[in-house]
């Protein structure tokens, strides 16, 4: 036997590289458990390579270490034989440990395949050693070296996992230091223990190697170098890395803190894990009163079924959560908040993590609150107004047609026109009140919709005898088109009318006498549309864009008188969103307007099935242009005006034409 000797220097750069590696090894294994799909398995060959590459730098650091009164050479084979040993030893360990749930015999089995990593590569790289000399082990010693390769690999894999698990507790660093001199004492302790189980015997001084696949001491020495660098390379960007994250979390960190409203965020079955500090300035809570379930405490009892049972269900379906709530604030308080949450999602498309934010919207509600009682007394207001107003206005105009009755007496012909205008005006001041009234109404959502399927060419039939009188009064030419007795749309009868009518009324008050007004239906997909068009001045693009907005009017010439407050088009505009339609207008100035009611279609109806609104309606002449305007005629309101009879049945014509003849 021979007497060997190490080199304290490079056995002091073996432990250093075992520990270096070691460290790696351990971060990278947080940043594995960490990651989900390709990034998971990017950080798992990387932790394979640095451990595996570790143990091999380590082993071959220490046999530069080792002295010996011969000359030795490395078979090459063999020494890519121990660095195969190596990473293939820690893949299986790699995949083994970083599974989802990891018992103790997951990691015993484990520690098995790093210690097996560390003997194969160890004792494939002293089979590799060519010298003129023999190998003789020492078996105690040599399963002594195994196991302690493995019992040590087991206490350091065991302390890696217990500082995956305890990521967010106190004391990380101190764990990772300790799992890393662990693992860094498994591959030191297996290497030394096993080189004390060698022993080596002379051979003749002039032996030389019996193949030329072998390295000397210098190339050894080279790999080694360049196996450490790399080594080292990783070991530095896994720092950078870890710097990096640092630098990233303290800023959002940072930024969490300085947030004005609550942030949080919860594990993928929903269970909370954080909230950001505004939410225990606000609620007085502590960590201890608040993470997991124990959130819902500061839920009002009001509300808190509602909350938890809203949250478990969007955690069950994957989905986005949004719920207003109130929060108890540490003074006893609640406040509104509008809370919401989203589901994080990996490469996979899996749901890995929840998030979300809590905003106060006391002030909003406040103001809600009292945007609705300003609204209830609004409504009171208006209805007040509606009787103080319509009583006096109804005797007026009922006692100025009185005396045009000649109950005082017979009327010469300037008290007539003067009972006329009196009745006019009275008329007209009742329309703008109505119209105020019903915009109100129609505002404050108070109105009534009875849906029901109302039959197009009856409803448009009875709003044509209302609107006749002034048809005739001024002198146009008016066009029915499409007259489809089966078409019925779903709508509520009175709402359509006044749509209609409101559209109708407006294209008379804006054409000049002579021109022509057409009323057209249409299906249209799963709609029916009702057009209003007209060859009267038409409206500007700066008008259009507003028409339908309150208090907005349309164009007109400077001969043409105030008529109504623009409210029209606005009541028309929302009684068809309630009914889940939609008015559109086109208009060219100069060319006149054309307005578009579309509203879902009924099933077709059968002419027994149709509601008898036609026959209830008054009938409409044909004749209208050979007459003379009759202004107390167009002065009327409409149920007081005289209808005349509406032209027979045509069979299925679908144009009606009422003009000169």
């Amino acid at each position: 036997m021979i007497q060997k000797s190490y080199s304290f220097v490079l056995v002091i750069l073996s432990v250093v590289v075992a520990l270096i590696g070691a460290y790696v090894a351990v971060e990278i294994a947080q940043r594995t458990h960490a990651s989900e799909g390709r990034r998971r398995i990017a950080w798992s060959c990387a932790g394979t390579l640095v451990l595996g590459l570790g143990i091999w730098s380590m082993h071959f650091v220490g046999m530069l270490a080792l002295n010996l009164p011969m000359l030795v050479w490395y078979d090459a084979l063999a020494l890519f034989a121990s660095i195969v040993a190596a990473v293939g030893g820690c893949a299986i360990a790699f995949i083994i440990f970083n599974r989802a749930k990891v018992g103790w015999p997951l990691l015993a089995l484990a520690s098995v395949f790093v210690g097996a990593a560390m003997a194969g590569m160890h004792y494939t790289g002293m089979a590799g050693m060519q010298m003129s000399g023999q190998i003789i082990y020492d078996p105690l010693l040599v399963a002594a070296s195994v196991g302690v390769g493995i019992v040590l690999s087991f206490a350091a894999l065991a302390l890696t996992r217990n500082l995956i698990d305890a990521a967010s507790k106190p004391g990380t660093w101190t764990r990772k230091a300790g799992a890393s001199l662990l693992l860094a004492l498994a591959v030191t302790g297996m290497h030394y223990t096993g080189m004390t189980a060698a022993k080596f015997t002379a051979g003749p001084g002039n032996w030389r190697p019996d193949h030329d696949l072998v390295l000397g001491t210098y190339e050894l020495g080279l790999i080694v170098g360049i196996a450490s660098v790399a080594l080292l390379a990783i070991a530095f960007a896994a720092t950078q890395f870890e710097r990096w994250t640092t630098a990233t979390r303290s800023r959002f960190e940072n930024l969490l803190d300085l947030s004005p409203q609550v942030v949080w965020f919860a594990e993928r079955d929903g269970t909370i894990t954080y909230f950001n500090p505004y939410w225990y300035e606000y609620t007085g809570l502590s960590q201890r009163q608040t993470l997991g379930n124990r959130w819902t405490g500061a839920i009002h009892p009001e509300d808190r079924d509602r909350v938890v049972g809203t949250w478990q269900s969007a955690v069950r379906e994957g989905r986005d959560y949004e719920i207003e709530l109130r929060l108890r604030h540490k003074n006893g308080t609640y406040c509104w908040f509008l809370a919401r949450g989203r589901p994080g999602r990996d490469e996979a498309g899996n749901i890995d993590a929840w998030m979300g934010i809590a905003v106060d919207i006391e002030e909003r509600k406040r103001a809600e609150q009292e945007a609705w009682a300003a609204s209830q007394a609004k409504s009171e207001f208006l209805a007040s107004m509606s009787h103080e107003l319509r009583t006096p206005l109804n005797a007026i105009g009922g006692y100025a047609e009185l005396l045009a009755m000649g109950v005082r007496g017979p009327l010469n012909a300037e008290q007539a026109q003067d009972i006329a205008r009196i009745r006019r005006s009275q008329q007209h001041l009742l329309t703008l009140i109505n119209d105020v009234l019903n915009f109100a109404k129609v505002d404050a959502g108070q109105a009534e919709y009875h849906i029901t399927a109302v039959p197009v060419d009856e409803a448009l039939k009875d709003t044509e005898s209302m609107i006749a009188p002034q048809i005739l009064a001024k002198g146009l030419r008016y066009t029915r088109k499409g007259a489809d007795k089966t078409a019925a749309v779903l709508a509520d009868p009175e709402k359509l009318q006044q749509i209609v009518l409101n559209l109708l009324s407006n294209a008379v008050k804006f054409t000049d006498p002579g021109g022509e007004i057409t009323l057209a239906s249409a299906p249209r997909g799963n709609c029916i549309e009702i057009q209003v068009a007209d060859t009267g001045a038409g409206i500007s693009a700066e008008k259009l864009e507003r028409i339908f907005d309150p208090f907005v009017q349309a164009d007109r010439r400077l001969n043409q008188p105030v008529q109504g407050v623009g409210l029209g088009l606005a009541i028309s505009r929302d009684l068809a969103h309630a009914m889940d339609g939609e008015i559109t207008v086109e208009s060219t100035p100069g060319d006149g307007s054309t307005f578009t009611l579309s509203l879902p279609r009924a099933p077709r109806m059968e002419l027994a099935d149709r509601a008898p609104m036609a026959e209830q309606a008054p009938k409409m002449e044909t004749q209208v242009a050979d007459r003379a305007p009759d202004t107390e005629l167009a002065d009327r309101a409409p149920h007081e005006r005289p209808h005349p009879e509406r032209p027979k049945d045509r069979g299925d014509e679908d144009e009606r034409n009422y003009h000169d003849r």
